[in-house]
């Protein structure tokens, strides 16, 4: 009986050892150590694939692929690597035929390098977008910025996330805080209070970290609002509560937050010291100060209308025509004018709400046109008789 040492071919030929620019790879130390030479071990594969119904080339043009496959050359096909490890008897890893897994990495380091690629002239452009934002949405509103903006809040919030530093990320926070801001109104005017919590916390953890006071408390007046919103001032009161004191316009910002939330309240005299604040203030920052008489006249007004208080109508009729800066706070002024008009005026509150509902159609703001429609159910319920009565 004729034996075979490992490492001989069929013949009794001595297989080689690989050489010094050959190197010894798993696979080719696994056929050695069964014994096989490469002719036999490609005929063995042509035989096993066979057996198996798997396609197989010939034992010559096998050999020639085994020993690329063994010189780490090439890497062989799926179904031989299944063929090879059960010729071997060992593992597609143990034969170093498993495939690679993902680097777990690799995202990581691509987005820290991303961050780190950013400098002081991205972050210009930034602010110069933001502005040219600021004023488009003067005119178009969400439907004319939203979707840009939307993006640009996504973008900046993962740069932010993968600034190591303090010092790289605050101005970067600083322009994320503004912009999320802005957005988070949008989605308040979309009527999606979800989408503008989560925005305006995201603007106010923004400008917290860039130490920026105006812009957080512009984000907690937003807040603050998508809670009144939600039938719960008191709990916009306690929000803006928390807030440390601060002059000049964050102050401002708060006051007249503060006011909103304590006329949903049913809270006049609160209210009426927000205002108040809000009046001295606006005498101590004028003119640096950016929100204007129009938004501060319609602050009052929203609250007296908030309050039951038929004297609305003369605040908010100082505030239109104070020519209110954006198309935003036209809409919403037109919408409390008609509402605080209605039952004393209907010509004119008819007059208003149309130009509330056109304007709020071409700034994507369904909103208002929701509370336009709120305060007519409830007037037309109130108005209807009691069951078992005629109407007069």
């Amino acid at each position: 009986m004729l034996t075979v040492a490992a490492g001989t071919d069929i013949l009794g030929s001595v297989h080689p050892p690989p050489s010094a620019g050959e190197p010894a790879t798993a696979l080719r130390s696994a056929r050695v150590t069964a014994g096989m030479s490469q002719s036999e071990a490609a005929r063995r594969l042509v035989a096993l694939a066979e057996s198996r119904g798997a396609p197989a080339a010939a034992p010559a043009s096998l050999k020639t692929q085994l020993s690329r496959w063994e010189n780490g050359h090439a890497l062989p096909e799926p179904h031989y690597r299944e063929l090879l490890a059960e010729l071997y008897g060992r593992s597609m890893a143990e034969l170093g035929l498993a495939p690679a897994g993902p680097d777990p990495g690799a995202d990581l380091r691509g987005r820290l390098a991303a961050a780190a690629a950013i400098d002081d002239g991205a972050v210009a452009l930034w602010r110069e977008q933001i502005a040219l934002t600021h004023r488009l949405d003067a005119e178009l509103g969400a439907a004319g910025t939203a979707g840009p903006l939307r993006a640009l809040v996504a973008q900046l919030a993962e740069l932010l996330l993968h600034y190591p530093t303090a010092a790289r990320r605050r101005p970067v926070a600083a322009v994320l805080a503004e912009a999320a801001a802005l957005a988070g109104h949008h989605a308040l005017d979309a009527g999606d209070p979800d989408v503008a919590w989560r925005t305006f916390r995201t603007a106010h953890a923004a400008a917290t970290e860039a130490d920026t006071p105006a812009l957080r408390a512009r984000a907690a007046a937003g807040l603050a609002d998508v809670l009144v919103d939600l039938g719960a001032p008191g709990t916009a009161l306690d929000l803006l509560a928390d807030e440390p004191a601060v002059d000049g316009e964050p102050a401002l910002h708060l006051a007249l937050a503060r006011c909103r939330a304590a006329a949903a309240t049913g809270d006049r005299s609160a209210a009426e010291q927000a205002y108040a604040a809000a009046g001295v203030t606006v005498d101590q920052v004028r003119p640096a100060v950016s929100i204007s008489a129009a938004a501060l006249h319609g602050c009052w007004g929203r609250a007296l209308l908030t309050l039951g208080d038929r004297t609305a109508t003369d605040p908010l009729r100082r505030a239109l025509a104070a020519d209110p800066p954006t198309v935003r706070e036209r809409a919403d002024l037109h919408a409390d004018l008609a509402l605080s008009l209605t039952g004393q005026e209907p010509e004119e509150a008819a007059r208003h709400a149309r130009a509330a509902t056109d304007l709020a159609a071409r700034i994507g703001a369904p909103r208002i046109t929701q509370r336009l429609r709120a305060r007519s159910t409830l007037t037309e319920a109130r108005s209807a008789p009691e069951p078992g009565t005629t109407a007069p």
